[in-house]
């Protein structure tokens, strides 16, 4: 009689990160790549992605998640990133709502509704402190933004917008403006967005991949501000007011030196926003590759 023996199931004691976000440079982190290290738990890392996953510690399970579904929704949500931004003291832009625009001249605008009807309403809007930036709350990459010079001017961006969909920031023509990496434990990689030399007069009140060079720290134009510690001080405060673990902190923060050439002791500067899917090259994709691990051995610990 021959006897069948029982076949071992191998136990699975290590575990890669399961990687969520649709964006293409983050590939680098998924398992088949074998990039993030193994680590004795499950874990879960959102880049941007609401994903829901049942065994997360939020739906009561065990797997660590490394920025939760509504720290996402706060850092993707422009009016929800600028109120915890102010219930928390962020150092950001003055900022306002659609029902601040609606005051004192009257105008008349047209925009279609979600039932696809054509609305026409008076408005009214107070005098502001131009320039302002009119933002979409859903706007990226600086897609949805308009800088606005005068009334006239944002009669005429408004006539057919629903304005419930855009919020308003005082415009602060700072000419630095730094991305800081950051978790809880602080800075972990840094560039500087330097506008190039032939970017049209138009185009100068912001910068982005159309009309930037992004300068590591180690470059002499990076100009790290005197007042570096408390930037980053500012950039952790914007992180934890959100609820992120790991975000990508924009800032623009006053040049070095003043109108006669003085050097500034203490530059001011503003938080401009936090993202949670930043775009990764070479050297911003090996960072997160370290840093990702850490931070979700520091949950596993704390929760431990």
């Amino acid at each position: 009689m021959i006897q069948k023996l029982a076949s071992k199931r191998k136990v699975v004691t290590l575990f890669r990160p399961l990687v969520c976000s649709r964006h293409p440079t983050h590939s680098i982190l998924r398992a088949k790549n074998k990039t993030l290290a193994l680590l004795p738990f499950r874990s879960i890392v959102r880049l941007g992605s609401i994903t829901d996953i049942q065994d997360s510690v939020t739906n009561g399970g065990t797997r660590i998640e490394c920025n939760t579904i509504q720290a996402i929704k706060n850092s993707s949500n422009k009016l929800l990133m600028k109120q915890c931004f102010t219930e928390n003291n962020v150092k950001t832009a003055d900022w306002w709502k659609h029902n601040h625009i609606l005051q004192n001249i009257p105008f008349e605008r047209k925009f279609i509704d979600e039932e696809g009807e054509e609305v026409i309403e008076n408005i009214r809007s107070n005098e502001l402190p131009y320039p302002i930036v009119v933002k979409h709350i859903f706007g990226s990459r600086g897609r949805g933004n308009t800088l606005i010079n005068s009334q006239e001017e944002l009669e005429n961006c408004l006539k057919y917008k629903n304005i419930s969909e855009y919020i308003f920031e005082k415009f602060y023509n700072y000419n630095r403006e730094y991305r800081l990496h950051v978790t809880e434990e602080g800075c972990f990689y840094t560039c500087r967005k330097m506008l190039r030399k032939d970017t049209p007069e138009d185009k100068r009140w912001f910068r982005n991949d159309s009309n930037s060079n992004w300068i590591v720290e180690e470059n002499p134009d990076f100009d790290k501000p005197v007042n570096w510690d408390n930037v980053i001080t500012e950039s952790v405060n914007a992180l934890k007011a959100v609820g992120l673990d790991f975000g990508a902190v924009d800032l623009r923060i006053q040049s070095s030196h003043n109108n006669k050439d003085k050097n500034r002791e203490d530059p001011d500067f503003i938080v401009v926003e936090i993202n949670s899917a930043p775009s990764f090259g070479e050297i911003t994709s090996k960072k997160y590759i370290e840093e990702i691990p850490k931070i979700l051995k520091r949950k596993y610990e704390t929760k431990n």
